[in-house]
């Protein structure tokens, strides 16, 4: 049963550690998602000062 017991920890551990990295990879899209948009509204800017 001690053996049961600890592979039970191990799994919950496991499982908190992914429900994190989860969170975390969510973050990241979203903030790879805000430098986009604000990449692409950069870019016409930088387009029209080049062309004057």
């Amino acid at each position: 049963m001690n053996e049961f017991s600890r592979i039970l920890e191990l799994y919950e551990e496991l499982q908190a550690k992914v429900k994190l990295q989860e969170i975390e990879i969510k973050s990241m899209r979203e903030q790879v998602a805000t430098l986009s948009e604000a990449i692409q509204g950069q870019a016409p800017q930088q387009e029209n000062q080049e062309a004057a």
